[in-house]
């Protein structure tokens, strides 16, 4: 049977409409989500998850191996997830760019561990004023310090008015007898060392407190750790000690004396001479008992 022409539009029009898929529930009453409605800490743990929920379990680390900023740094989010929240809008990235400067633990200068992580010198201005610690690496290149370490109008340290702590830490320290012979001298780079921090405390405008660490080797009662303690006391900060060296306050940490090898050979032959002499007379009243068997 033919379909008119009139039958035969009305017959597609309802395949049409029943063909056609309907809208989901979900679909129907999917609304915007107003983030920027939630109470301030919980925005800044939505951030925290986008900025530092990496992708692989095993995520490459960018900051280094020497360092409190090495040991507390954090695997990053893709690059792409971190621009798209950067992206999102002006008062988002606002406060997305703020946590995620001010979690980080920025170093002064670079060092060769490879970090990809850029310095305090590298940083957009705009950015400095909300990093919160930095960190001073020290022991590194101790016969010829490297050029760049200089603090200048180019560091940018005034910028950073919401800076409270510097960590300093040390990988040696060439004032120690080990390193002679192949230091300069023995004052050398405790004096270098001692400027440097000297006018790191000078331009920060808003420090609050200093905290060292170091390698096992590194005393706190050296000619190194003495000098810096010095110069942040002379600035008026607090000093604290951080969890690698296990420093306390009221508390040196002192080498055993190395004792001289000729006087140590002889205080032994003076405590073994009461044996030896015995020995001696047991061997000769042997002696003297196998010559009268013999006879």
């Amino acid at each position: 049977m033919r379909l008119k022409k009139s039958q035969r539009a009305e017959f597609f029009d309802e395949d049409e409409e029943v063909a056609r898929p309907k809208p989901s529930r979900a679909t129907r009453s999917l609304k915007p989500f107003r983030l920027l409605d939630l109470p301030s800490e919980i925005r800044e743990r939505i951030y925290h998850f986008a900025l530092f929920t990496p992708s692989r379990k095993s995520a490459r680390k960018r900051n280094g191996t020497v360092g409190a900023s090495a040991k507390k740094h954090k695997a990053f989010s893709p690059t792409a997830q971190r621009i798209n929240l950067f992206l999102s809008c002006r008062r988002i990235h606002d406060e997305a760019s703020y946590y995620f400067f001010s979690t980080q633990v920025f170093r002064l200068f670079s060092i060769q561990d490879f970090a990809q992580m850029p310095t305090v010198r590298q940083l957009p201005r705009s950015h400095r004023g909300s990093v919160t610690t930095i960190e001073l690496i020290l022991g590194n290149s101790w016969t010829a310090p490297p050029k760049n370490y200089t603090v200048n109008q180019g560091l940018g340290l005034h910028d950073m008015v919401l800076t409270r702590t510097l960590k300093v830490w040390i990988e040696c320290d060439p004032s120690q007898p080990i390193f002679e012979g192949f230091r300069i001298s023995k004052d050398f780079y405790t004096d270098f060392a001692g400027n440097l921090l000297r006018q790191i405390l000078e331009r920060l405008p808003n420090l609050v407190q200093v905290e060292f660490d170091a390698y096992p080797s590194v005393h706190k009662n050296g000619g190194l750790m003495t000098r810096l303690l010095e110069e942040t006391r002379k600035f008026g900060k607090k000093v604290l000690w951080g969890p690698e060296r296990g420093w306390v306050d009221d508390e040196d940490d002192f080498d055993p004396p190395e004792e001289d090898l000729v006087d140590c050979i002889g205080d032994n032959l003076q405590s073994a001479q009461p044996a030896m002499d015995i020995l001696s007379e047991t061997l000769q009243l042997i002696r003297l008992e196998r010559e009268a068997v013999a006879v």
